[in-house]
């Protein structure tokens, strides 16, 4: 295998075709699936950052965590704002994560989309080998979710139940990610990625004719 076919380029190999295109757009049975493995994500990571809480700072954790369940009607109006700010900022560092990583690979500034349903840092002129693209795909979910348990033991009490939502949010947000990083690693090594935003393609070197 020659190393330019390893190398994120613009423009891809002549010996190499699609193997298959993941579209959100187009496939609503994808779309429902999403959303279930999402609700998955969220409720196993919801439960698994809370345990990972109550285990670095117990006392802070079940005064803090308890305030949901007998807050007044003006507090919880303020964590319902609280709430959805988090979402917006959540959504934001996820996707820079994203670029970032793009950026890196591609040394090429990465296209984003904020959209009512959906969010995403996309490099659409770009061809990136399979091991930088799975990087990229996970790094949001790795980032944040060791960033925010480094963060727990020292952050203000007030702060743990807000971690908590970012970092269960950040799970649930991360299926499609996930679904694409499971779908690479069944790819061969010199596979190449094109990332349009709403959707990705998957390119094979094929055999060449004797």
């Amino acid at each position: 295998m020659e190393r330019h076919r390893l190398q994120t380029t613009q423009t891809l190999p002549p010996d190499y075709a699609s193997s298959g295109t993941i579209d959100i757009t187009k496939d609503q049975r994808l779309l429902w699936l999403l959303n279930g493995l999402g609700l998955v994500l969220l409720v196993a990571g919801g439960w698994l950052f809370l345990r990972a809480i109550i285990a670095l700072r117990p006392e802070d954790a079940f005064d803090h965590f308890s305030i949901v369940f007998s807050a007044t009607l003006l507090k919880t109006m303020a964590l319902i704002a609280a709430v959805l700010a988090l979402t917006v900022v959540h959504i934001i560092i996820h996707e820079a994560i994203h670029g970032i990583f793009f950026w890196w690979f591609t040394r090429s500034q990465p296209e984003f989309a904020f959209r009512w349903t959906h969010a995403y840092a996309a490099a659409p002129t770009w061809f990136v080998p399979r091991n930088n693209y799975l990087i990229t795909c996970l790094a949001p979910l790795v980032v944040i979710s060791l960033g925010g348990l480094i963060l727990t033991p020292f952050v203000p009490a007030g702060w743990l139940l807000p971690l908590w939502f970012v970092l269960t949010s950040n799970a649930g947000g991360a299926v499609g990610d996930v679904l694409v990083a499971v779908w690479l690693l069944r790819q061969p090594a010199d596979c190449l990625a094109n990332d349009r935003g709403d959707a990705v393609t998957l390119y094979n070197r094929v055999a060449q004719p004797l």
